[in-house]
């Protein structure tokens, strides 16, 4: 069995100078040093079926818009839209004389999110490899597909950027898988980054033909305030989000694969039937993650992380979508590790 690897050179050409957090400028962390095929007609109807027109009109524009009114370096949001701050937040978003660093406070949820000239380059090219990617196994019939996709998207909402990310590639492959049939397509997403994916929680909670399952840092951890287990999805979606909260501090090699099986073998899942499998694959579980890390230190997890899901997936094609990961030095390995893991599991 071979795992087909779909990329895109533009993807590289996201690389703002610094960020601020943590109350720290510094470089920044989601480097371009973690990444084609992917030229897509109908990219842009799938990326309006997951986000708003206004939004991703935003996203083309915001960098332009900063450099008319003198401004230099990356375009950061400064101040923040808080909803007991706001009476008609879509009125803001018609009004002609917001201000640019107003736009920015609307569109993102924190300040890991620059823009530069090429951002919204960088973030289609990734939503045209995710595509392309999800093509591959419904054109082609492959068994499983890995899309490079950077930047990542798991954080991106339906009208808001975050956490390095811009479109939801996931999201968008997801809704492609969706709807690719004459009727609706049953999919799964596991989501495995050490981050609660908030965005692809919001696009699909109430989506019965999405089945959200995030493995993450939970309390205490970004993003904070959504990835609760008492979050289950709501009206035609309740019950097909499941939320599994883990204590990084305590969470080693064993737990976690024991955590991820359990899950994998939960009577909800079961019950669910996906025609197609998306995992979000962070790999920032990894102990030695700057911006997460679990007490996972075998690489050799990663190896079985892969076999976990094959053995869960059987016949069921999966595509597996880049997520988190700042260990730049160990990235690529870790990523292959649980590809090889698939891969093995399936010969």
């Amino acid at each position: 069995m071979i795992i087909d690897v779909v990329h895109h050179p533009d993807c590289m050409l996201h690389d703002p100078p610094f960020e601020v957090t943590n109350g720290r400028v510094q470089q920044y962390g989601e480097s371009g040093a973690a990444g084609g095929d992917a030229d897509n007609a109908d990219a842009e109807t799938l990326l309006l079926a997951v986000h708003d027109a206004d939004f991703i009109q935003f996203l083309k524009t915001i960098y332009v818009e900063w450099t008319r009114v003198g401004q230099s370096g990356p375009a950061i949001a400064e101040t923040f839209a808080h909803p007991g701050m706001l009476l008609g937040t879509d009125d803001k978003k018609q009004d002609p004389k917001l201000h640019v660093r107003g736009k920015l406070g609307l569109y993102n949820f924190d300040l890991s999110v620059a823009y530069t000239q090429d951002t919204y380059r960088s973030a289609f090219a990734a939503a045209q490899v995710s595509i392309a990617a999800a093509k591959r196994i419904v054109e082609n019939g492959q068994k499983a597909v890995y899309a490079l996709c950077r930047p990542p998207g798991h954080h991106a909402a339906c009208n808001v950027a975050g956490g390095y990310c811009f479109i939801n590639n996931a999201a968008v492959a997801t809704k492609y898988l969706v709807n690719v049939s004459p009727s609706p397509s049953n999919v799964l997403i596991l989501d495995l980054d050490f981050h609660h994916g908030n965005g692809t929680q919001n696009i699909f909670y109430d989506d019965p033909s999405v089945f959200y399952v995030s493995l993450h840092a939970h309390p205490g951890y970004y993003p904070y305030f959504t990835g609760s287990p008492e979050e289950i999805g709501t009206g035609p979606g309740a019950g097909l989000t499941m939320n599994v909260s883990l204590d990084p501090k305590t969470t080693d090699d064993a737990s976690y694969l024991e955590t991820l099986a359990d899950v994998l073998r939960s009577p909800k899942l079961a019950s669910f039937h996906p025609k197609y499998i998306v995992v979000s694959l962070g790999v920032d579980t990894w102990h030695m993650d700057p911006a997460g890390g679990m007490q996972i230190i075998n690489k050799s997890t990663y190896n079985s992380i892969g076999k976990t899901i094959a053995q869960y997936a059987q016949d069921i094609p999966v595509l597996f979508v880049q997520e988190g990961g700042l260990c730049i030095d160990v990235l690529g390995e870790l990523v292959s590790r649980v590809l090889c893991g698939f891969i093995t599991s399936n010969q």
